[in-house]
């Protein structure tokens, strides 16, 4: 099998690039022969990474992901036009393909990829499973928000430069998704239409999780303590929460906000005055295993952030926004912690809730957290994986095949 993605480890910039390791690295052990093809700036011998065949793929955009956002946006939207019409690329995978012969590809992170390898692929009759782990087949962003809002109707620049990956999105045989949202918001917007519903799926990603310590206990009296963890940015929610925590009062509670941002001081002046506290960057473990409750409330449908699932593993309780997979995994974990986003006074009204509760995770819910962790487990995921690829190469289109 061959995953492609636009980074891999070491190189790496998101999520996507870790979850493709982390698939490519269980499946070895599985014992399956697995390839990683992903871009390098500068040439570089195929090599093997924790059992897993490297093979480079020189880059050949204007600009290099790793430091695109230092250039100005004109220049960053003509390196996106470049970026999914780039032949060139698209020729060198076309080798790739021909020199690994793999039984499926498995594409990851189209950021920095042309649609084109979709193709190439159906071409030679190399079934294709596509991960959904944003929107970038939709936004040149990968975010659908912007500017403090969700991009609706969607810009005219991202509906001109998703067009090519529209055009040949069809050449995938099977979809998943890392939440429900990121899955339901591809096929409102058109994609996906002709793969019955067995073949698109939601499978959420592989968690590598540390072995949680012992928590620290609170000591009898002591405030209920919440924490927040995230960047400290307009989009990740810190504001409403911090609105909310205003309208509850300034007793019964103490609130840690870990993390670093460039909004940081203005969250701290928002907060004067109450028993909120900025530690900037923590180590996540230590930070969960003392807090009570963990508020993940993000402005945009977050396609999906591990932060959560560590709280949950640490044993703490998660107040979390009710889109995208927050929502989707609050609710299966503990139902009714859910709020909608930005939703001050409904925030307050969770926090005060929990306040009165007076406790981190209920031990009766420690059931449905031990089943995320395993629904959640590299292996599971990976099996599940494993499972699609078979589905994608019963139904691979033979048709393609013959114009290679």
């Amino acid at each position: 099998m061959l995953h492609l993605s636009s980074l891999y480890p070491p190189a790496s910039v998101g999520g996507a690039e870790k979850v493709s390791a982390i698939l490519a690295e269980t499946q070895v052990l599985a014992g399956h022969q697995v390839h990683a093809c992903s871009l390098v700036r500068d040439p570089q011998p195929r090599g093997e990474r924790h059992g897993v065949a490297t093979r480079p793929l020189g880059a050949r955009n204007p600009l290099w992901i790793e430091s695109s956002h230092r250039y100005p946006s004109p220049l960053r939207l003509a390196n996106k036009a470049v970026t999914v019409l780039n032949r060139r690329v698209g020729s060198e995978f076309a080798a790739l393909l021909d020199d690994i012969e793999p039984d499926v590809l498995h594409t990851h992170s189209m950021v920095e990829l042309p649609p084109s390898v979709w193709d190439r692929a159906a071409r030679r009759g190399v079934p294709i499973v596509h991960t959904l782990h944003d929107y970038d087949l939709l936004c040149i962003r990968g975010a659908l928000y912007k500017d403090g809002r969700r991009c609706r109707p969607r810009h005219a620049a991202c509906r001109l430069l998703s067009a090519p990956k529209r055009a040949l999105h069809d050449r995938i045989d099977v979809v998943a998704a890392v939440s429900r949202t990121v899955l339901d918001t591809h096929l409102e917007h058109g994609l996906f239409h002709h793969l019955p519903p067995e073949r698109r799926r939601v499978v959420w990603n592989p968690a590598r999780l540390a072995q949680a310590g012992p928590r620290t206990p609170r000591k009898a009296g002591e405030p209920l303590r919440f924490g927040f963890l995230g960047r400290l940015v307009g989009e990740k929610g810190l504001g409403p929460i911090l609105d909310a925590c205003r309208l509850v009062g300034g007793s019964g509670w103490t609130l840690r906000v870990a993390g670093d941002g460039p909004e940081r001081a203005a969250f701290e002046h928002q907060s004067r005055g109450l028993p909120i506290r900025f530690e900037g960057y923590v180590e996540a473990a230590a930070f969960l295993s003392e807090i009570d409750v963990l508020i993940c409330a993000p402005l945009w449908d977050e396609p999906f952030g591990l932060t959560m699932v560590e709280g949950y593993a640490a044993g703490c309780r998660v107040i979390g926004t009710r889109a995208g997979v927050i929502g989707e995994v609050v609710e299966r974990v503990e139902p009714g912690w859910t709020v909608a986003p930005g939703d001050v006074a409904a925030m307050a009204a969770a926090i005060a809730r929990a306040i009165a509760e007076g406790r981190a995770l209920p031990a009766d819910r420690q059931g449905a957290v031990a089943a995320l962790l395993e629904e959640l487990a590299p292996r599971t995921v990976a099996q599940t994986y494993l499972e699609l690829y078979r589905t994608a190469g019963d139904a691979a289109t033979p048709s393609l095949a013959a114009h290679g």
